[in-house]
């Protein structure tokens, strides 16, 4: 009788042990990377344009272009107003063929309304 209640204990415990290990490595990698890229975001404040094929630029207040976009935030409501945009900024730039400067890519994930107008 012991031997079947020790096989039974050892049967339940081991599953549950094993299972809580696995968890735990994947919730704290998903919480290492969330810190990560929480740590890389950086703010940008302008007004946002559009041209007509949903491409947009913001002109921060470095009076850098970016190449604004989000998969997640919806830019069209915020077109022509001053803004603050928090997400990350590529580490290589695309090159503005009509003015050879330098134009980030900056993928959004939050807008803030800015102070200022738009003209």
């Amino acid at each position: 009788m012991k031997e079947s209640l020790f096989l039974l204990t050892v049967l339940l415990v081991v599953p549950a042990v094993v299972s809580s290990q696995t968890e735990t490595p994947s919730t704290s990698q998903d919480n290492n990377r969330q810190a990560v890229q929480q740590r890389n975001q950086v703010s940008i404040t302008g007004c946002l344009t559009s041209s007509h094929h949903k491409e947009y630029q913001l002109v921060d207040q470095d009076r850098t272009t970016n190449l604004v976009f989000s998969p997640t935030v919806n830019l069209d409501a915020y077109v022509g107003q001053s803004v603050t945009l928090v997400g990350n900024r590529s580490a290589t730039p695309s090159t503005d063929t009509g003015t050879a400067r330098p134009m980030p890519h900056f993928m959004v994930t939050e807008v803030r309304p800015a102070s200022g107008s738009c003209k």
